[in-house]
């Protein structure tokens, strides 16, 4: 339904209908092709807004937008609830002065910067994320724990994806001094190490991670032999091809403990290749690839293969790992995984497929991975994605003059973003 559809409902607005005919009548707006009302050039739409005195402009905002709150409160109103929030929010002076009014507020602008998030508009999303967190209360952390938790974990990942990157990291040791448990603190940690990496803080990253391991129960082997993991590769593809099936495949990993737990291996072994041995790098992915086979799949099990079957160098093996990869490749249509893309696509096509699969199949892939990070707010992935099309586009043979201008192009938007 249109904002006017909205309005005419409301006994203060239930007249716009018959106002907007009488301004097409006489010339002020016209009808558009989609059916919707605009002023027939912007300097009639301001002189319009000019009869509004500017001492009631925040009022007359906050007026139509709480008219409109009330009425779309709990339905799906689309695009529409930016307009309401934008709206509303100019009246936050007398907001703030009602307690149950600012709560319901902070949640719509929470609801606003997720439909941002769905929509890639990370700018966005980070503006409503703040209106809402300005709407609570100073002891909300107290006394609305749960949207205060979600609603600050929200805000330090559109901050970090508009590279805000030293806002996110307080808001996530904020975060972390008062949460109830450590459970809550988990996705906070994850966050962190996903910002240590986007800034190239890899020691800071295994670190973090290391933490999170030890505080889990877990042990953390100083180094690993390459002997040790060769053995733990071997163990782990004897391990798959024991358990993979379809009875596996509709095992479902439970608990949110799991969960991270494989995301933490994954970021490890990811910070391994930089910061420690390659040895230290296949003792994660095998840890996480074990985990999985173990527990059940989950939205992380098919990074954790992918990653595990992109270090392994066997020869021998490299048929089979193909399989593995392929058959991980095909997990994401169980989940909804569209965040991940950049990994998964960095990972098959830049590090696995290109051994079996034509290169311009994996070029086109990779091209995607990179535009895919930029609009999920993963530029540093966005940015292996696009070394891995140059790299893959020189073995094809494709034109160095193309290669350099597409290099630019990817110098361009990575600046941008």
């Amino acid at each position: 339904k249109s904002v006017i559809g909205y309005l005419s409902e409301s006994p203060e607005y239930a007249g716009v209908r018959n106002g907007l005919e009488g301004a097409i009548s006489d010339g002020f707006v016209e009808v558009d092709t989609e059916g919707k009302f605009k002023f027939v050039h912007d300097k009639v739409r301001e002189a319009a807004y000019n009869l509004i005195p500017d001492s009631d402009k925040k009022q007359f905002h906050y007026r139509l937008g709480k008219e409109l709150h009330s009425y779309c409160d709990g339905k799906d109103v689309g695009d529409t609830i930016f307009l309401i929030a934008s709206q509303i929010n100019h009246g936050k002076e007398w907001i703030l002065g009602d307690k149950d009014l600012s709560i319901a507020i902070a949640e719509l602008n929470m609801k606003a910067g997720e439909k941002a998030l769905d929509g890639c508009d990370h700018k966005t999303a980070y503006s409503y994320f703040g209106a809402a967190l300005s709407l609570l209360p100073n002891d909300h952390w107290r006394s609305h724990y749960d949207l205060s938790l979600r609603l600050s974990f929200l805000m330090a990942g559109a901050a970090k994806s508009c590279c805000q990157y030293d806002e996110a990291e307080q808001l996530l040791r904020g975060i972390s001094g008062r949460t109830r448990c450590f459970e809550d603190k988990l996705p906070s940690y994850f966050l962190l190490s996903q910002i240590f990496q986007a800034q190239g803080k890899v020691v800071d990253a295994y670190n973090t991670c290391s933490f999170v391991l030890l505080q889990l129960g877990e042990t953390i082997p100083d180094s690993v032999t390459p002997e040790a993991a060769k053995t733990m590769v071997e163990d782990t593809l004897k391990m798959y091809e024991e358990i993979y099936d379809d009875d596996w495949l509709e095992r479902k990993m439970e608990g949110n403990t799991l969960r991270t737990l494989i995301k933490i291996y994954n970021v490890m072994a990811f910070s391994s290749y930089f910061c420690k041995s390659y040895s230290m790098v296949v003792y994660f992915t095998c840890k996480a690839v074990q985990l999985s086979l173990r527990n059940g799949i989950c939205e992380h099990t098919p990074l954790s293969f992918l990653q595990f079957t992109g270090n392994e160098t066997n020869d021998d093996d490299a048929v089979l790992c193909y399989r593995i990869a392929k058959n991980a490749m095909s997990l994401q249509e169980r989940f909804d995984m569209a965040t991940q893309i950049p990994e998964l696509y960095f990972n098959f096509y830049g590090r696995i497929a290109w051994r079996f699969e034509p290169f311009q199949a994996g070029i086109g892939k990779l091209r995607q991975g990179f535009e895919a990070g930029l609009s999920s707010g993963h530029a540093d992935m966005g940015l292996h994605c696009a070394i891995q099309v140059i790299k893959t586009t020189i073995l094809s043979g494709a034109n160095l003059s193309s290669i350099l201008k597409e290099i630019d192009y990817y110098l361009h938007l990575l600046k941008t973003y």
